[in-house]
């Protein structure tokens, strides 16, 4: 009987490998059968008990890197978002751009008064049919979780200033939501259903999480792609470019970025394909 292969998850526990959460990944990511296959089995002749989620994600990465590259930086979208904390750029202005491509109009940082105090707000987001306030909460690990206290926090401060605008006859607020690029706890996700706070993480709710978002919007950070190196991501970044879809739309500034000729070219092309249904 073949020895069960532990896996250990970034909160510490442990799990017998389950290999169908890795082919679930690479099928969402693009992968076709014959790829899932061929990746599948070198990240099985790799695995020792004990092996942590990170050591069989990096596999896998390279070995998708040296197959099919926009398919790896599909493949890395959940690291690639934890990348944007070193990067410097703010977690709620990314999460405003997803907003923005979704029709809302959207702020960041904002002040609003409630009915006992002000709150700086993370997003503030309208269409003429929804108004939405969001905390958004970025972890730098992937264990890291949001728990029952955040989201008896953040319901409280959205009840305040719900108050204040009934008191005042200004526009309702429609929702409250608390995004995390991570996990929320058990207790966290009771409350919230409970409450009627509106929680997205990077796999909750089942249907319109943090990566539905993202893929639905088609934006995908720039730090997913493999052409580009740290450096690159750092200046374009700090220029504000930030999404794949935007390097095709200011393709013209990128010589000022040392991105030229033939790298160019490889840069565009995993960009467009990064960002390409496939489904």
């Amino acid at each position: 009987m073949p020895k069960t292969i532990l896996v250990t998850k970034a909160n510490g526990d442990q799990e017998p490998f389950d290999p169908s959460k890795l082919i679930q990944s690479l099928e969402r990511a693009g992968a076709k059968p014959k790829v899932v296959n061929e990746v599948l089995k070198g990240v099985r002749t790799s695995l020792t008990s004990g092996i942590g989620t990170h050591e069989i994600y990096k596999r896998a990465f390279e070995l998708l890197r040296t197959i099919e590259k926009p398919v790896a930086a599909r493949y890395s979208l959940k690291r690639a978002v934890l990348a944007l904390g070193p990067s410097g750029f703010p977690f709620e202005d990314y999460i405003g751009e997803i907003f923005r491509s979704r029709g809302f109009t959207v702020a960041t940082g904002q002040m609003l008064s409630g009915s006992c105090v002000e709150h700086e707000v993370d997003l503030v987001a309208h269409t003429p049919n929804k108004y939405i306030i969001g905390e958004i909460k970025f972890h730098n690990q992937l264990g890291l979780k949001s728990d029952l206290k955040v989201a008896l926090y953040v319901n409280a401060r959205v009840e305040d200033i719900r108050k204040f605008r009934v008191k005042r006859g200004e526009r309702l607020i429609d929702e409250g939501w608390l995004i995390t690029n991570t996990k929320f706890t058990k207790a966290a996700v009771t409350y919230a259903n409970c409450s009627g706070l509106k929680l997205v993480s990077w796999t909750y709710p089942r249907y319109g999480n943090l990566q539905d978002l993202i893929e639905e919007a088609q934006a995908h950070p720039l730090t997913c792609l493999t052409s580009l190196t740290g450096a690159d991501k750092t200046r374009l970044m700090q220029a504000g470019i930030v999404l794949c879809k935007t390097l095709g739309e200011r393709e013209g500034e990128m010589p000022g970025f040392g991105i030229t000729g033939e790298k160019l070219k490889r840069v565009l092309t995993e960009a467009r394909s990064v960002c390409e249904s496939h489904f």
